[in-house]
């Protein structure tokens, strides 16, 4: 693997992470804690690697901290990798709690996978790999053997082939890394996807001297109270937002072979856990604010929202609060949700044509603070954005039926294949079309599988049909309607957990049939994908399905930040274009489900989450 240009971003390296985990509390706190922590970089017959040893030495001294017995190996031969690991098994076994930690290269022969010693030279043929390399079934079941009491195997890797492309021809050489074949009590993590590339940096003058995922594991090891499970779906879901961000898919796999819930760090040997008596009852103020928001939020009585503002003048919910009673001041306004202006006709401009409601001229901040929970850097630098002129946008996400009569009426083909997520990977799977997404809809379900290229021979086919200009919204358009008016991460607050009020999002019946890679969020929406349009509660501007149900395509292209970024509403069309912004976030979980969150692909991507709104100039 070239380690010039955009490669250079990649770390080729497998950190091989095995955490010993403490139960919570009583004899487990007694057992011993050993670690082996091996670092290779100066690797003689393939690529050299860079932050492998920054990675060892990171975790290492972290698991000192921690109170870990550490091993240490810095760029070792297959001999010494052997003396240390027996060293390690023999420490650690009785029911000890072991952690094993390897960074540099790894690859898979005949559905094996090996951890490749320094020393290591280009192969002839498979048994050179194995006669060359540390197998790791064999680590594991050394480590069984030994009978080491709970096991967390963590394998940050570049799921990929690392030899040189003539030396991989001549073997049966896997693509990356296979599933572990875990023992009981042992859980596995491998920090990229199958076939994928895990990321040392995530920009050119990244300085950090640890790769994206062991930046992201190592302060998770000492959260206290913090499970296992739960830790690693946080690092899972980390790495993956913060790869895709620079445009890079990074999916952590977890495969889990224990019961019972363990943690990084557990109560001192021989204390009793505190019982509930004995611990000081702590008010959460912001728990306090929901309370009373929530007291107040569905009320028709103006004075309610006063009474929460009088309260909380900076709080939560205060431009919700506000936004609420602008519009019990509005002449017209029926409905406490908040009914806005719409067409002048009150009606869709042509029997085909969406519901448009039109959202008024104004100014906003565009992005997310560094403070915002899940942000990344492609989110900033946030800026002020005025729209000049109101703007007509559609009230819902284009349908099934709409997208049916564009197709039927003009002839246009748009299909071939789609992104389906199959198992724990997105399949871009032929045959698969806005028809047939793979699942179940009814004439209302928002389109999907559909590209920024379908979208925009939709539009244009509207626009004959209507006489009037139709277009996809501008990105700065659609966040400043999906704020609706509001400063806080989604419109109705900063807490996801109320996103199953206001959306249809990955929730925690969608991880039951899907297992998808990231988080769910803690509700239950309803629905296992996607759902008919406006089934819940409309933003500040009276629109619906701004947050969840599916990504919208918009105008622009995407770049890596907001630097030289249009601050009049105007779409940003210049420097790479071959990817094309789409925003709200899908039926997906708590860190992409937020006004700002954005990311992109190719014009011509489809995928299951994906569909488009529509815009036109305001009447």
């Amino acid at each position: 693997m070239s380690t010039n240009g955009m490669l250079s971003l990649f770390r080729p390296y497998l950190a091989f992470l095995l955490l010993g985990l403490l139960f919570g509390g009583g004899a487990w706190a007694a057992d011993k804690r050993v670690a082996l922590v091996i670092g290779n970089n100066d690797y003689r017959s393939v690529a050299r690697l860079e932050k492998a040893g920054n990675d060892a030495r990171s975790v290492g001294n972290e698991l000192r901290r921690l109170g870990f017995e550490v091993i240490s190996v810095s760029n070792g031969s297959q001999k010494r990798m052997n003396q240390a690991i027996n060293e390690f098994s023999q420490k650690a076994s009785g029911g000890g709690i072991g952690v094993f930690f390897f960074a540099g290269h790894g690859m898979q022969i005949n559905n094996q996978n090996f951890l490749l010693p320094v020393d290591f030279e280009l192969p002839n043929d498979a048994n050179d790999v194995a006669d060359q390399s540390i197998s790791l079934q064999g680590v594991q079941d050394k480590l069984a053997e030994a009978r080491v009491r709970f096991s967390l195997l963590v394998i940050d890797a570049c799921r990929d082939n690392p030899l040189p492309k003539k030396a991989g021809r001549s073997l049966a050489v896997g693509r990356g890394l296979a599933p572990p074949s875990a023992p009981n009590g042992q859980i596995v993590l491998f920090s990229a996807g199958a076939n994928q590339q895990a990321l040392d940096k995530l920009t050119d003058d990244d300085s950090n001297p640890n790769g994206l995922f062991t930046r992201e594991f190592i302060p998770m090891i000492a959260s206290p109270g913090l499970s296992v499970t739960d830790a690693l779906k946080r690092v899972r879901s980390s790495v993956t937002r913060k790869a895709k961000a620079v445009g890079h898919e990074q999916n952590p796999a977890l495969y889990d072979q224990t019961d019972g819930d363990f943690y990084f760090v557990s109560a001192p040997a021989g204390s009793a856990k505190p019982t509930a008596a004995a611990e000081p009852t702590r008010i959460d103020p912001m728990a306090v604010e929901l309370s009373f928001w929530d007291s107040v939020k569905a009320s028709d009585n103006p004075d309610d929202l006063r009474a929460y503002l009088k309260k909380y003048p900076d709080g939560q919910f205060a431009e919700l609060a506000q936004g609420r009673l602008r519009r019990f001041a509005s002449a017209g306004a029926a409905e406490a949700g908040g009914a806005v202006a719409r067409t002048q006709s009150g009606k869709a401009d042509c029997a085909a044509c969406p519901e448009m409601v039109e959202v008024p001229a104004g100014e906003f901040q565009m992005g997310a603070p560094r403070s915002e929970v899940d942000s990344g850097d492609i989110e900033r630098p946030r800026h002020l954005v005025r729209i000049a002129q109101p703007f007509a946008i559609s009230r819902f996400e284009i349908t099934l039926r709409q997208y049916t009569a564009f197709v039927d009426a003009s002839g246009y083909k748009g299909e071939g294949s789609c992104h389906v997520w199959v198992g724990s990977n997105w399949e871009n799977q032929p045959g698969r079309s806005w028809r047939d997404p793979g699942f179940n809809q009814t004439p209302d379900h928002p389109v999907v599988c559909v590209s920024w290229n379908d979208a925009r021979a939709y539009v244009a086919w509207l626009s004959r049909q209507s006489g009037k200009h139709f277009r996809l919204p501008t990105e700065s358009e659609w966040e400043y309607m999906a704020r609706g008016g509001t400063r806080t991460s989604r419109f109705w607050g900063d807490d996801p957990a109320l996103a199953c009020e206001y959306g249809n999002v990955h929730d925690a019946t969608t991880q039951k049939s899907r297992q998808f890679a990231w988080d769910a969020h803690d509700c239950r929406d309803g629905f296992v994908e996607t759902a008919p349009v406006g089934r819940f509660k409309p933003n500040p501007f009276g629109i619906f399905d701004t947050a969840g149900n599916v990504w919208e395509w918009v105008e622009d292209c995407l770049n890596s930040n907001y630097i030289n970024a249009p601050n009049d509403g105007s779409a940003r069309v210049t420097d790479d274009c071959s990817r094309r912004v789409y925003r709200g976030g899908g039926w997906s979980g708590p860190s992409s489900v937020r006004s700002s969150t954005r990311t992109g692909n190719p014009p011509g991507y489809r995928s299951q989450l994906l569909g488009f709104r529509v815009v036109r100039g305001a009447d």
